[in-house]
């Protein structure tokens, strides 16, 4: 499989698993804006609208479509960096997939910065030959 395609594939997925986190975020407070409009005894005819147009932003997010989208592409390259070895999983992981910068990869596994972005191109290497 091509190396771009690989690498555009999990930058695309660290995006969407960003998103995901950011739009239950999201949901979680607009559920307790909801709850707090539910709540208020009698409710007024603008904490009704209030209410509606909340529920309409909470469909808006769509988080369960990106939670398909990420799982595909999950399934697809889990298989594969699977077979890598445990220190190639974790930096491929911790940087493509849960965005952590290099610098904290390399204090965390004794590599400089540098050092993480070229094993990475490795570990994009050897992605590329195993798919």
């Amino acid at each position: 499989m091509d190396k771009e395609r690989i690498k555009r594939d999990l930058r695309r997925l660290r995006k969407i698993t960003h998103g995901i986190e950011v739009s239950m975020r999201v949901k979680e407070a607009h559920e307790k804006r909801l709850a707090y409009l539910n709540a208020l005894s009698p409710p007024t005819d603008e904490a009704k609208v209030e209410a509606e147009k909340i529920r309409q932003n909470l469909s808006a997010l769509r988080i369960e479509d990106s939670i398909k989208e990420a799982t595909a592409l999950e399934t697809f390259y889990m298989g594969a960096i699977s077979r890598l070895d445990p220190l190639d999983r974790t930096i491929i992981l911790d940087g493509y997939i849960n965005g952590k910068a290099y610098w904290k990869i390399g204090r965390d596994i004794g590599y400089t910065e540098r050092g993480v972005q070229n094993r990475i191109g490795t570990i994009i290497e050897r992605l590329s030959k195993i798919l």
